[in-house]
């Protein structure tokens, strides 16, 4: 049985499964087992990952090729009942975990039995614009009360200990977005969770990804705010309405017009002007905002920081949020 089993997930994304699959190939922590899921891709990652298999001969990588697309959730929920290891680490696919993440996570669950997840300090990394942001959460401190307001974890670079994982019931597949918080929500009736004070990982923003697809950002912020409410409620409302979630999606329990979700979406729409996307900040704020006068206020913000005037001022903004040039760019 291995000390840790790693866990990622690939959709269309071929090209970017060399640094992944390497970065966990070179960790100092030699105890572990990686399995990759391919769900159903279209792009030639099942050929890739059998040229990657024969290329590393190595039996700590294994890897699953679904022959009709899943999901992601489902696919997790399979490649944990295929692993073996005493901890679980998940992956985001296309990231990089850097060579002593597994060594120092597995050695706070070590150390912490009380301790259900871990995370570390990681890097958002813009490849197109070669910076990078530090990213320093601290979740030592973080209970239930306290998860209800936010999340620490950005899913990718967090262990889990599986006793933990079991007795909270594992990931539901009925969350398509926000699954990692619905877990968090539930371990944290039992266990603590941490932080390893150091960068471990290595976040790779993917356009098409969750966080700056605006299509996916109110799905998400639907998920994400059932999962809280869900967790307030008593065990049969609760039931109740994981099956109205099942059936009719989040918005039956938490809809786009609600006013957290509107908050979400005007946090949203500032993240993706100021960090490159001026065009898909302005058309969410079109799709998604209610309010007519707060609409117009962010697709004015949007066009304007969007303007090439404006651009001068890009550099100065995203000093100010902390993001720095890459190692390497030029």
């Amino acid at each position: 049985m291995p000390k840790v089993s790693v866990i990622t997930g690939f959709y269309n994304r071929a090209h970017l499964l060399d640094r992944t699959i390497d970065s966990i190939m070179k960790q100092t922590l030699t105890d572990f087992e990686l399995i990759v899921f391919d769900d159903a891709s279209r792009d030639g990652t099942a050929q890739r990952l059998l040229e990657k298999a024969a290329e590393l001969n190595d039996e700590r990588f294994t890897f699953v090729t679904h022959a009709q697309n899943q999901g992601f959730v489902r696919g997790l929920i399979d490649a944990i009942s295929r692993s073996s290891g005493e901890y679980i680490a998940i992956q985001g696919s296309g990231d990089s975990s850097l060579p002593r993440r597994l060594e120092l996570q597995s050695a706070l669950l070590d150390a912490r039995p009380e301790v259900g997840v871990v995370g570390g300090w990681y890097y958002n990394v813009q490849d197109d614009l070669g910076t990078e942001r530090l990213r320093r959460p601290d979740a030592n401190d973080m209970t239930l009360k306290s998860l209800l307001h936010g999340n620490k974890f950005s899913h990718g670079e967090v262990m889990i200990r599986r006793s933990a994982l079991e007795r909270a019931g594992g990931y539901r597949e009925e969350f398509t977005f926000a699954q990692d918080y619905d877990l968090w929500l539930r371990i944290a009736r039992d266990f603590r969770f941490a932080t390893v004070p150091e960068p471990l990982y290595r976040r790779h923003v993917q356009f098409d990804g969750v966080s700056y697809d605006p299509a996916k950002i109110i799905r998400h912020a639907s998920y994400s705010l059932s999962a809280r409410r869900l967790a307030l409620m008593p065990s049969a409302q609760m039931n109740q309405a994981l099956k109205s979630i099942r059936e009719n999606g989040p918005e039956s329990v938490v809809p786009a017009d609600d006013p957290d979700v509107q908050k979400k979406v005007i946090q949203a729409v500032l993240r993706l002007v100021i960090f490159g996307s001026p065009e898909a900040g302005e058309r969410l704020a079109r799709t998604s905002m209610t309010s007519t006068p707060r609409r117009i206020v962010l697709q004015t913000f949007a066009r304007i920081y969007g303007s090439k005037p404006a651009r001068l001022f890009t550099p100065l903004v995203r000093r100010a949020v902390g993001m720095t040039r890459a190692a390497g760019a030029r």
